[in-house]
Order: structure tokens, then sequence, then C-alpha cells
């Protein structure tokens, strides 16, 4: 009997210490002091009905099609910049998610926008999710200041307005519920005949709400 007593208290206290995530709008205090600390456990980390916030920095480059995608030199083709998203996940592994992306190439300010589905794998030994998305957006500045693009001698009409498919992989790591660290890399296709594609390139700060 006195087995069974401390057994069953035992668990308690460990079921107890490994309560879900607590978000931002069910105990701001609580959330604020669990951004910049890393906690335990893992499995924790990655949850349902969960928003976030990327603030990230940015490189973009023009590209002539998807089998040159290694041709990129990214000290002379592309611009260099800062992209803000918004994710929403209904599921742990399922969600949706766009950003806003800021290139300095002296045009817009807003040079693309993005939405797109994501799945993501959650490994919570080590608090990692690599995942995956794809969907489509709308640009609104050319990546050269004279609407046309050169790249190994090919010069194409690079327009201002410009609707584009998407997808792409990316890595992030969380050392605790609230904040992660996370890079991801997105090939847009271009509908526009005669125009290029583009690569986007992100580092950055994923804070969970």
């Amino acid at each position: 009997m006195k087995k069974t007593v401390l057994v069953s208290a035992t668990i308690l206290m460990l079921t107890g210490g490994m309560a879900n995530a607590v978000h931002v709008w069910e105990d701001p205090g609580a959330w604020s002091s669990g951004v910049f600390v890393y906690n335990v456990p893992p499995e924790n980390r990655f949850t349902a009905n969960e928003l976030s916030l990327d603030l990230s920095g940015s490189y973009t480059a023009p590209q002539r099609g998807f089998t040159h995608l290694f041709d990129t030199d990214i000290r002379h083709t592309g611009k260099w910049g800062g992209n803000v998203g918004v994710n929403y996940f209904f599921l742990p592994y399922l969600g949706i998610g766009g950003n806003i992306n800021m290139s300095a190439n002296g045009g817009n300010f807003v040079d693309q926008a993005l939405g797109n589905l994501i799945l993501r794998w959650p490994i919570c030994p080590i608090g990692i999710a690599p995942y995956i998305f794809g969907g489509g957006g709308r640009g609104f500045d050319s990546m050269g200041s004279t609407g046309s693009v050169t790249i190994h001698g090919d010069e194409r009409i690079d327009p201002d307005w410009q609707w584009f498919a998407d997808g792409g992989v990316g890595l992030e790591w969380r050392p605790n519920a609230t904040t992660g660290i996370f890079t991801d890399a997105t090939y847009m296709w271009h509908l526009k005949e005669g125009s290029f594609d583009r690569l986007l390139l992100r580092v950055g700060l994923r804070l969970v709400f």
C-alpha cells in the first residue's frame, strides 16, 4: 500500500512539472519570464494553437531557373535586407504563415509578401523542428534599379508587380517554449513570362506567444 502511494505521488509530481507551454494571453508575466531561458521538457516546445512572430535578416537574389540555383554569388547578385513574418499552428505539425521582405535596393519599402502552408516535424529530445512549406505571393519591386536584371550575360525584364509560386525548407531550434532560432530558404517561381525567379534566405529569431 505504501509503495502504491509513493509511486502515485511521484507520478503526480512529474506530470505537474510538465505543464504545457504558457501562451502570452494566458499569463503575460509567466510568458515574458521564459523568453530568454533554457528549460525542459522539450516535448512542450512545439504545441497546437501556437502564434509566433519572425524577426530576421534576409538575402534575396534573382535566379535564372531552379537548375541554376547553385550558381548564386551572394557577394554580387543579390540584396541584403530584413524580414518580418507571422505564423499560426493549428496542430503541432500543421500551420500557416506569412512574411514580408524589405531589401536594401533603393526601391519600394516592401519587396514581396508571401503566404504559405507549413508542415513541421518536432524532434522533441533535442528541441529542433525541420519544416517544409509552399504557397505563393506578390512582388512589389524590381530586383534592379532600372527594371531589368542581368545574370551571367542574361538580361531580363524584372517588373515591379508580379505573382510568385513558392516552396522551401527550414530548421528551427528552441531552447525553451517561447523563443526559437530559425533559418530557411524560399524559392519563388515567377508567373510572368520573361522575368526571373527569386531566392530568399532568412536567419533570425522566432517569438512564440
